[in-house]
């Protein structure tokens, strides 16, 4: 009978990407993990269901981003250019993603998954939403620079349009991207809409992994997924074919 929810394929390129994964990524992202889990225990449950402290750590977590202009990105990605860079590093993204999810997918129990569970917040699947949305900022920041279009200004003005770009879901505008955004932390109309567009991913994350159950496989699944969809539409918006 249909759930409703989609069904992680037995076997697809996650499955591939995981197996790739070494011991030491798979180790750093469940230390990620931790620390950010105990950061939103710490903030409570009301923070976290309201949206509020999901969007305050990716405030803080995104100009500390090691965002990598084309040169980089070309190197790392094996001299790729154009279309074929853009659609590698989208790839990639949606690979650390799909690796966030599986991190924490062991923890987040059945029983954790109960009307009691939900109840007391699973504070590990809240640290995953803030980790893959700050991949997907970086992400939308270094597709800015295969574009040739990267954004403007410092670090923080950078990263308050790459956040713009992510929630909309389309390019940041070529020119005056500062002024769009006015520098202060995306101002009081762009943090509420933050805070609603992240809540709305970790409420979508909760209400999936529900009836599915099964750990590692969906979560991985469900994030990579989502990872892939921001990163093609950012870049078709940009001119590119990823």
């Amino acid at each position: 009978m249909p759930t409703g929810h989609p069904t992680p394929p037995a076997s697809s390129e996650l499955d591939d990407d995981l197996a790739d994964e070494t011991a030491d990524e798979a180790a750093r992202r469940r230390e990620q993990i931790a620390a950010l889990a105990a950061s939103a225990r710490e903030a409570g449950r009301r923070a976290v269901v309201t949206g509020r402290w999901l969007a305050d750590t990716v405030v803080d977590i995104a100009p500390r981003l090691p965002v990598r202009d084309v040169d980089a990105l070309t190197a790392h990605h094996d001299g790729l250019v154009g279309d074929d860079l853009a659609r590698s590093v989208v790839r990639a993204a949606g690979r650390v993603s799909g690796g966030f999810g599986a991190a924490t997918g062991g923890v987040i129990t059945a029983q954790q998954m109960s009307v009691a569970g939900l109840l007391l917040v699973p504070f590990e699947l809240a640290a995953v939403t803030a980790l893959v949305v700050t991949t997907e900022i970086k992400l939308v920041a270094e597709l800015h620079h295969v574009a040739d279009r990267p954004l403007p200004g410092g670090r923080r003005q950078r990263a308050e349009g790459a956040i713009m770009s992510w929630m909309s879901g389309r390019a940041a505008p070529a020119n005056e991207v500062v002024a769009t955004v006015r520098g202060d932390v995306l101002g009081g109309a762009g943090r509420q809409q933050l805070r609603d567009t992240v809540r709305a991913r970790f409420v979508r994350n909760l209400s999936a992994l529900g009836p599915l159950l099964t750990g590692a496989v969906a979560a991985g699944y469900l994030n990579r997924r989502a990872t892939l969809d921001v990163g093609t539409r950012v870049a078709r918006d940009l001119g590119l074919r990823p």
